[in-house]
């Protein structure tokens, strides 16, 4: 039997559609019971990003956690100077942002988009071996108040990358091309635009206070919570560009083919 042919590049018309489409559908439609699982996911990526920058600065990740209302948590342990604090507060949205950037750029380049599913089970299997226990600290009032947090969420994270990483690993292995590619470019959009929640604090809409991200570098710096969600929105949107840009740039470049013969006689 003849091997079936490996699939062409995803055209850069449909990853634009996809991009665009996930990033309306994040912008109007976040709170939908639809999107559910996808938030989970982005907070997971984004409790990674600070779990990674901690343990890239020296500091013992105990736990990361999310919680059924979407929150998460971090726990680590060490000394944490000024500049450590700064970063692993802002590692969150970065983390997430530069994942999603790197997404982008893949999709760009990807046939089939089963390798990069693959690596996305792997991504999820490894936080839940590495960081994720049955028993979590507990979060205490405060945190519990503003993330919806509780000791019971190490159970519900476990299960929530079981469930979401059995989905995966099913359309990495049997899914269509056309739902890998889609799924890749989705996850990547949602990822970007996560800092979009936060930034909707200074148009009225209600920003996290308390224990958010953008408190805590407050606290630090004694510079508003609006304006470090500002920076993240901006940073987040120069992540997108980046992977947008790649994607628009791409070109198509035949392979060269040399003719091949043997020289006759004369």
């Amino acid at each position: 039997m003849r091997p079936l042919p490996e699939p062409p590049p995803m055209s850069t018309r449909a990853l634009v559609a996809c991009l665009v489409l996930a990033g309306v559908v994040s912008v109007f439609l976040w709170q939908s019971p639809w999107l559910y699982p996808f938030r989970l996911l982005v907070t997971l990526m984004h409790e990674s990003g600070h779990a990674i920058t901690g343990w890239a600065l020296g500091m013992s990740v105990t736990s990361v956690t999310i919680s059924p209302a979407t929150g998460g948590l971090t726990h680590y342990v060490g000394y944490a100077t000024l500049w450590k604090q700064l970063l692993i507060s802002s590692g969150g949205y970065m983390g997430s942002s530069v994942a999603g950037a790197l997404l982008l750029v893949a999709a760009g380049r990807m046939r089939s988009g089963r390798l990069l599913m693959w690596g996305l089970v792997a991504w999820m299997v490894t936080v839940a071996v590495i960081w994720v226990p049955l028993l979590p600290p507990d979060p205490g009032a405060v945190h519990a108040r503003f993330t919806g947090s509780s000791q019971g969420d190490g159970l519900f994270t476990l299960g929530f990358i079981a469930l979401m990483g059995s989905v995966m690993a099913l359309v990495a292995w049997k899914g269509p091309v056309w739902m890998r590619r889609g799924f890749i470019v989705w996850i990547a959009t949602l990822s970007c635009l996560m800092a979009l929640q936060d930034i909707k604090g200074l148009l009225g809409f209600g920003l996290e206070t308390g224990v958010s991200d953008a408190s805590n570098m407050a606290r630090l710096t004694y510079l508003p919570a609006p304006f470090w969600a500002a920076v993240w929105m901006v940073m987040s949107l120069g992540a997108m560009w980046i992977g947008l840009r790649s994607i628009l740039r791409r070109r198509e470049r035949p392979g060269l083919r040399m003719p091949m013969g043997r020289l006759s006689p004369r």
